[in-house]
């Protein structure tokens, strides 16, 4: 499968019942989040922890073969300068391969400043640094989702 702009995958999804998955790829930590079965709202869910990027596809594989996911939406780290860099290109291999394996579609949404939007609220609410390190990837990955959530539910 192939990456679907916001009104393609919104039609696609339309007949697929089930939940949306967010992704924040990592280097070693991918998060994870689910939205509810309406759509409409997106939660943290799950931090996966890998040694490689293909390693962290196959966790993120099984992960979604056990729930009802239509859908992924993948966070696309696109530079300030709008630019495309290395990091997207690899979060593209990601997407493009965890798609192949997972049969579901999915949509890249820009992510730029999330996490540091989340670690700032993060720090507001004095985590220790061991909790924040467990929760800064999937709280991202809600934080994306849910962004993408709203606008798919406007447009």
């Amino acid at each position: 499968m192939m990456s679907l702009n916001a009104f393609d995958f919104r039609d696609l999804l339309a007949s697929f019942p089930g939940r949306i998955i967010g992704i924040d790829v990592g280097e070693r930590r991918t998060g994870l989040a689910l939205s509810d079965l309406h759509r409409c709202i997106a939660s943290p869910w799950q931090l996966v922890c890998h040694a490689s990027l293909k390693q962290g596809i196959i966790s993120v594989a099984d992960f979604i073969s056990k729930e009802d996911i239509a859908g992924m939406v993948i966070g696309w780290p696109v530079e300030m300068s709008g630019n495309i860099g290395a990091q997207c290109k690899k979060v593209q291999k990601f997407a493009e391969t965890l798609s192949l394996q997972t049969s579901k579609s999915f949509f890249l949404w820009d992510e730029r400043l999330s996490t540091a939007a989340v670690a700032r609220t993060l720090k507001e609410v004095h985590l220790s640094r061991k909790k924040y390190a467990t929760t800064i990837d999937k709280t991202t990955a809600a934080y994306l989702l849910q962004g993408a959530l709203d606008y798919l539910n406007f447009i």
